[in-house]
């Protein structure tokens, strides 16, 4: 693997498998079907193939943007601690990291 060590690419996993599955039980419950279907395909696609299809790396790595940014305000107004805020930018860099590492952009990516 490129790029990725094996703690970063189990990180990457863990963070991109925990999204897919938020898209997958969300779509479910507004009665989206062809969405949780689409989650699938990409959770398949990722497990065979190592790399994520059309708009999905950005959308990934936009929620973990989404998440360190909140953890960062948490903590900022003591709603939170500093190590969450810390561990969310780190799986954001890890995240970042994995994406880029199997050719997708990370540059200029906004939730």
């Amino acid at each position: 693997m490129t790029g990725v060590d094996d703690g970063d690419d189990a990180t990457a996993r863990a963070s991109i498998a925990h999204h897919l599955h938020g898209v997958a039980a969300n779509a479910a419950e507004d009665g989206h079907p062809a969405l949780v279907e689409a989650a699938a395909a990409e959770h398949t696609a990722r497990e065979e193939h190592g790399r994520l299809e059309g708009n999905t790396p950005q959308f990934v790595y936009g929620s973990a943007q989404q998440d360190a940014i909140k953890a960062g305000q948490d903590a900022m107004f003591g709603r939170g601690p500093r190590e969450a805020w810390e561990q969310a930018k780190q799986r954001m860099e890890v995240v970042g990291r994995w994406l880029a590492a199997h050719g997708h952009q990370t540059e200029g990516v906004t939730k």
